[in-house]
């Protein structure tokens, strides 16, 4: 999820934060990730990065999961978020690959056996190499899928084959996720456990009710879905920076979230404009379609 932000200091704009989580959940989600790549980490504080899922904790009570990123480049760094989410009670911590070094995948194993051995939460796995430069292979997951304490992975490799094998080879306990939003569709088919989707921040309940409509095995709510929203979407934001294309969303969508923050350029007016368009076109698609009334 997104990070409300104040367009003059940068800071944590809390009381819209809580505004926007409290959206969220009446919104029908299952779950909400602050502290990933959308809401812009890295370019966070750790004070600030608490703070975020401290509110969030908070808000969301015992109504949903909250999985608390708390990634970062050092084992220590890494387990000192994990506690801290742990006292907001947050209920899943997610670790992304260690950016910035190359690694091996003995060491990526290592860094994550080492996180999980010290974490108080449960941990999912991040995969997201065109970010983090360091790819979890599929038997490093297999491999760490058998420590107690790593539960789950998300995988945001944009490798469907990847997804489907890791889904096929790990133990049923063990919860994948995509977020890749564009193969939402295709990987829950393949098995997924749940998909954790940009466009979730935009239009929660339509994403919320593509995972059901699945479930349901209502095939062609889950192909209109996809059609009329989820790839337009990506589409749209595919060129930008995600981060700043989901805030700008956000605000046309009636809830002004702020800007992003550096190293993240402000959009461009014309690419303001191109995600207003996209945004218009999905929303008349909307109400002109019954199924996703």
């Amino acid at each position: 999820m997104a990070t409300p932000t104040d367009r003059r200091t940068e800071e944590i704009d809390v009381s819209t934060l809580e505004r926007f989580t409290d959206s969220l959940v009446e919104a029908g989600v299952h779950g909400l990730f602050p502290g990933g790549s959308i809401g812009e980490f890295s370019s966070l504080t750790p004070d600030q990065n608490h703070t975020v899922i401290e509110t969030v904790a908070s808000v969301v009570g015992d109504r949903t999961c909250v999985f608390a990123g708390c990634g970062d480049t050092s084992v220590d760094a890494v387990v000192e978020n994990t506690r801290t989410a742990a006292e907001t009670n947050a209920d899943v911590a997610v670790i992304v690959t260690p950016y910035y070094l190359s690694t091996t995948q003995m060491g990526l194993e290592e860094f994550f056996t080492n996180v999980a051995e010290c974490s108080p939460l449960p941990i999912v796995l991040y995969n997201i190499p065109p970010l983090t430069g360091n790819a979890i292979e599929i038997e490093t997951v297999i491999s760490l899928a058998d420590h107690p304490n790593i539960v789950g992975l998300k995988d945001t490799s944009g490798d469907l084959t990847y997804h489907h094998q890791v889904n096929e080879q790990t133990n049923a306990a063990f919860s994948v996720f995509q977020g890749a939003t564009e193969l939402a569709a295709a990987s829950l088919e393949l098995g997924a456990d749940g998909i954790i989707a940009g466009p979730a921040n935009i239009f929660p309940n339509l994403l919320a009710r593509l995972y059901n409509a699945h479930a349901a095995g209502d095939n062609d709510a889950v192909s209109c879905i996809m059609n009329t929203v989820v790839v337009p979407m990506v589409s749209a934001t595919s060129d930008l920076p995600t981060a700043a294309a989901i805030k700008h969303l956000v605000a046309v969508h009636g809830m002004d979230i702020g800007t992003p923050l550096p190293p993240l350029p402000p959009l461009t007016k014309t690419e303001r404009a191109q995600l207003e368009r996209t945004y218009r076109h999905v929303v008349e698609a909307i109400e002109n379609n019954i199924i996703t009334q």
